[in-house]
C-alpha cells in the first residue's frame, strides 16, 4: 500500500509541475511531420504528409511524388486515438493554428502523463535495484526535474514517450510474472523501437535476460510480443526504402551527411561531458549510476546491471556514430542534455539510487543541485535553437525573469500584452535598445506587464507548492500511523 501511495503522489507531483511549465508552442519539425502523418491518414486515408508546406518539408522525403516523414512511425500511430477525440470535439485540423491547438491538447493529454509515469517507473526500478524508500524518492525526483524529462514533460517529443516505454519494458521483464507479462514486456520494447529506432538495442538484451531467468517459454512470449512491431517496421521500411532495415534516417544521412556512420572520439566525449549535449554535464547525479552499479552487482543484480550498462553504452556508440556522420551539421539535442541518449536516462537514474544512501549529503547536494538547475533552465527555455544551449537558456531566463514558456511567451501573445521579454525576443531589438527604452513611459509599461505575468506565474507555482506540501505531509502522517 505504501508503494502505491508513493507512486500516486509522485505521479501527481510531476503532472502538476510539468503542467505549470506547459509549453504550448509547436516548434519542432519532427513534431510537425508526425502530426501531419496522423492527420493525413485519418482525414484522407493516406500515410504521407499532406501539409508539408506548413513546415518547409523538414524531416521528410519524396517517394513516387508523395511526401513522407523520415521519423519512426510510432509517434504518429500513438497520436491517432487522440486525434479522433480532438476531431470529435473541435473538428478536423488543416491550418497552422489548428495544428498548434491540436499539439497543445497532445502535450497535456499525452506528453505530460507519459513523462510523469516515467518518474513512477524509475521509483519502482530503483527499489528493485536495492535502494531504500528515501533513495527511491530522491532518484525519482532527480529524474523528474534534474534531467531532460522536465523538458519532455512540458512538450511533446518522441523521446519523452520512449523513456516511459524503455523503463516499462525493463520493469515488465524483471518483475515476477509469467509468459503473459513477458509478452507485454516484448510489446512495450517493440513500441519503444517504433518510437526511436536505437531503442531496439534493448530487444536482444531483454530477450537474453528473460531466457536466462524465465526459460524458453517466457523468452518465446517476449519475442512474440516484439514480433508485430518488428514485422510492421520491416514492411514499412521495405515499402518506402526498399530494405526492411533501411530507415528514413539513412536517407537523411545520404542527403546531409557523409552517407555512412563514423567514429569520432570527440563527439563521443561531448555526449558525456561536452556543452553540446553532455549527459553528465547537465545531469551530474547520473555519475552515481557508476557507483550504484557496483552496489547493485554486489546485491546480486548482475543481469540487471549488465542489461542497463550494455544498453547505455550501445546508445552512446550509436548516437556518437550517427552525429559524426554529419560533421559540422551535427546537432546534439533540443535542450540541455543528449536527446539521442535519453532512452537510457531513466535506467541510469534508477541505477544511481542505491549510491545515494552510501555517499554523504554533501556529495548528494553537489550533484543534485546542478542537475535540478539545468533541468529547470532547459524547461523554462523550451526548444533551444543554435549551437550554444547554455547561453540561450541563460539569456531567456534573464529576459523572462525566470518564467516558463507559458507565462513569458504564450500568455503575452494570447492576451495581446507586450513585455520586456517579448520585445527583446524580436530579432531587430538588441539589449542596448531595451536599455534605452527602460527609462521611458513605454519601458515602464513593458516592465509593468512583465511584473503582472510574473506575479501570475508565482501565484500558480505557489498554489501548486501549497497543495503538494499538504499532500505529502498528510500521506506521511498516514503512513506513520
Amino acid at each position: 500500500m505504501k508503494l502505491r501511495t508513493d507512486a500516486a503522489r509522485i505521479f501527481l507531483t510531476a503532472v502538476l509541475i510539468y503542467a505549470a511549465f506547459w509549453n504550448p508552442w509547436l516548434q519542432s519539425s519532427m513534431g510537425w511531420n508526425s502530426l501531419d502523418t496522423t492527420v493525413s491518414l485519418l482525414d484522407g486515408g493516406r500515410w504521407d504528409s499532406v501539409h508539408f508546406e506548413l513546415y518547409d518539408r523538414m524531416d521528410t522525403i519524396t517517394f513516387e511524388g508523395r511526401v513522407f516523414s523520415t521519423q519512426p512511425p510510432g509517434l504518429a500511430v500513438l497520436m491517432m486515438p487522440m486525434y479522433l477525440v480532438w476531431r470529435t470535439m473541435a473538428g478536423p485540423v488543416e491550418t497552422v493554428e489548428e495544428f498548434r491547438q491540436f499539439n497543445r491538447f497532445l502535450v497535456l493529454g499525452l506528453g505530460v502523463p507519459a513523462a510523469a509515469l516515467s518518474v513512477v517507473q524509475v521509483f519502482w526500478l530503483a527499489g528493485w535495484l536495492g535502494a531504500g524508500r528515501r533513495e527511491q524518492l530522491w532518484a525519482a525526483g532527480l529524474f523528474a526535474f534534474g534531467t531532460q524529462n522536465f523538458l519532455f514533460g512540458t512538450m511533446l517529443f518522441k523521446e519523452g514517450l520512449v523513456g516511459l516505454a524503455v523503463v516499462a519494458a525493463v520493469r515488465l521483464s524483471i518483475e515476477p510474472g509469467g509468459a503473459i507479462r513477458r509478452t507485454l514486456a516484448g510489446s512495450v520494447a517493440g513500441l519503444a523501437t517504433a518510437l526511436v529506432y536505437q531503442a531496439g538495442l534493448l530487444i536482444p538484451l531483454l530477450a537474453v535476460y528473460v531466457a536466462r531467468r524465465g526459460g524458453t517459454r517466457q523468452a518465446a512470449g517476449f519475442l512474440l510480443g516484439c514480433a508485430p512491431f518488428v514485422v510492421a517496421l520491416g514492411v514499412y521500411h521495405t515499402w518506402l526504402f526498399e530494405r526492411p532495415w533501411r530507415t528514413g534516417y539513412a536517407t537523411t544521412m545520404n542527403q546531409w551527411g557523409s552517407g555512412y556512420l563514423q567514429f569520432k572520439p570527440v563527439i563521443l566525449l561531448d555526449l558525456l561531458a561536452g556543452p553540446g549535449g553532455g549527459l553528465f554535464l547537465y545531469a551530474p547525479f547520473l555519475l552515481l549510476a557508476l557507483f550504484g552499479s557496483i552496489l547493485a552487482w554486489r546485491d546480486g543484480r548482475h543481469a540487471e546491471v549488465a542489461v542497463i550498462g550494455a544498453f547505455a553504452v550501445g546508445l552512446w556508440i550509436v548516437a556518437g556514430s550517427w552525429l559524426a556522420a554529419f560533421g559540422d551539421r551535427a546537432r546534439f539535442g533540443v535542450g540541455l542534455g543528449p536527446r539521442m541518449m535519453f532512452p537510457a536516462v531513466p535506467l541510469l537514474a534508477a541505477l544511481a539510487a542505491p549510491a545515494l544512501a552510501q555517499v554523504s549529503r554533501r556529495v548528494v547536494l553537489l550533484v543534485a543541485i546542478p542537475s535540478v538547475i539545468c533541468g529547470y533552465l532547459g524547461a523554462q527555455a523550451g526548444l533551444i535553437p543554435g549551437a550554444d544551449p547554455v547561453v540561450y537558456a541563460l539569456k531567456t531566463w534573464i529576459s523572462g525573469t525566470g518564467m516558463g514558456v507559458l507565462f513569458k511567451e504564450a500568455l503575452p501573445v494570447w492576451l495581446g500584452l507586450d513585455t520586456l521579454h517579448t520585445v527583446l525576443s524580436r530579432p531587430e531589438v538588441g539589449a542596448s535598445d531595451l536599455l534605452r527604452l527602460l527609462p521611458t513611459a513605454e519601458g515602464a509599461r513593458l516592465a509593468g506587464n512583465q511584473l503582472l505575468l510574473l506575479g501570475a506565474n508565482l501565484l500558480v507555482l505557489g498554489g501548486v507548492a501549497w497543495f503538494l506540501l499538504r499532500l505529502w505531509k498528510k500521506e506521511e502522517k498516514r503512513i506513520e500511523q
